[in-house]
């Protein structure tokens, strides 16, 4: 029997052995023959009958449908606005530092492939140290576009977090640690002015901070808050957005399609895998994740999902297609469903958004473009229009957690 460990001591390991120990077949064997000649190996065997056993005991995936689910389509402007009672960190996903990588260089995709080729860790070559590095020959444009400026113009104070873009969650979560223990020691130090509760909960008087996270971001920060000890800070809330707390099909998508790539490699003696967190973001692996990381009873858990009905020419059209057909039609924003981006209590989905216009990447050229396509393209009624500014929606989530004490 193969004992699974606690994340961080090595299931994503177990699960990268699983793939390596698959044995190359040939293609003419179905799905089923290929998978009763793996259970034949006592490791694969083993592996499963430890899972499937963990996940009967800690099944945590919710039963959503649209209709049980807030609808944000328009978001009023907000009167006598009231920032937070406790500093804001926002927290990225996968392929983000403070800034957003949209298309890596040559050099980097080389060395992305290069290091999960030889099985060491993504953190050594697409690193927290490594942020300049990574913006050479890519495009990109700032992770949290405008966000921190607006909420700091409405009296918020922000943290914006730097973690490894291609990390495992344990390594993002034990930076983005460090970082905040920094940030906060430099704002003790500049005089920052705790806010005082009559019911903290916490005898050693530690700065509480609200966490809001997108996409990877939010398991990040809840791998944090169930598992690093001693931190010199507290967490009062975690807003989680687009976050794939029960993982992404197109992550299932993705590393059945490499692994079926691996199959057929002619390069016997390399290990082919893929980054961590391209496992760790399959909806078996967020299984026993969920089943592993526990919420902790002092935080408040707060969630936003997004959806949206692409045409041709939007960014997200095919992995919409795809995450579609594997979800047998769950709405989604082009990376995750609304379903698996509930946790904790789930606020609402933001209609006609994507994965990316929640963080306000919906630049003016792009909606310019969508009206321009509106209007050539025949026989629609519809039109591409949205009622939200992805702004004020972060005003509003701060607003909500100043009325909520936070």
């Amino acid at each position: 029997m193969v004992v699974l460990f606690e994340p961080e001591n090595g299931f994503i390991n177990s699960l990268k052995c699983l793939f390596g120990r698959f044995p190359k077949v040939d293609s003419k064997f179905s799905k089923e023959e290929r998978l009763e000649l793996d259970f034949k190996d006592p490791f694969v065997k083993g592996f499963f009958t430890s899972y499937n056993e963990i996940i009967k005991l800690n099944d945590r995936r919710p039963n959503v449908s649209l209709d049980d689910v807030k609808i944000i389509k328009s978001i009023p402007p907000i009167k006598d606005f009231k920032p937070p009672k406790y500093p804001v960190v926002l927290c990225h996903g996968l392929s983000g530092f403070d800034r957003l990588i949209l298309v890596p260089s040559v050099y980097q995709l080389f060395h992305l492939v290069a290091n999960s080729m030889t099985m060491s860790t993504v953190y050594d070559v697409m690193g927290y140290e490594d942020d300049e590095n990574l913006k050479i020959g890519a495009i990109e444009v700032e992770y949290w576009h405008g966000i921190k400026d607006k909420l700091e113009e409405k009296g918020c104070t922000v943290l914006t977090a730097k973690v490894p873009s291609f990390g495992s969650v344990e390594q993002r979560a034990a930076v983005l640690n460090t970082f905040i223990e920094t940030k906060v020691k430099g704002l003790l130090s500049s005089g920052y002015v705790m806010e005082e509760s009559s019911d903290t909960g916490d005898s050693e008087n530690r700065l509480k901070l609200n966490f809001i996270a997108h996409s990877m971001g939010g398991l990040d920060c809840r791998y944090l808050i169930a598992k690093i000890p001693s931190k010199s800070y507290q967490v009062a809330s975690l807003t989680t957005i687009s976050t794939p707390h029960q993982g992404s099909e197109m992550a299932d998508y993705v590393v059945d399609k490499f692994e079926e790539f691996r199959r057929n490699s002619p390069l016997k003696y390399s290990p082919l895998l893929l980054p961590d967190p391209f496992y760790q973001l399959t909806t078996y692996y967020m299984q026993y994740f969920n089943a592993m990381v526990h919420d902790d009873p002092n935080v408040e858990y707060f969630s936003y999902g997004s959806f949206f009905y692409p045409k041709w020419h939007n960014l997200f059209y095919p992995s919409w297609k795809i995450i579609d057909e594997l979800s047998d039609g769950q709405p989604n924003d082009g990376l995750v469903t609304v379903r698996s981006s509930c946790w904790g209590k789930f606020l609402g989905a933001l209609y006609n958004f994507d994965h990316m216009d929640i963080i306000n990447w919906r630049n003016r050229l792009e909606i310019d473009f969508r009206n321009f396509i509106d209007e050539i393209d025949d026989q629609r009624t519809d039109k591409t229009k949205n009622d939200i500014n992805a702004l004020d929606f972060y005003l509003m989530i701060a607003d909500d957690l100043a009325k909520k004490g936070f």
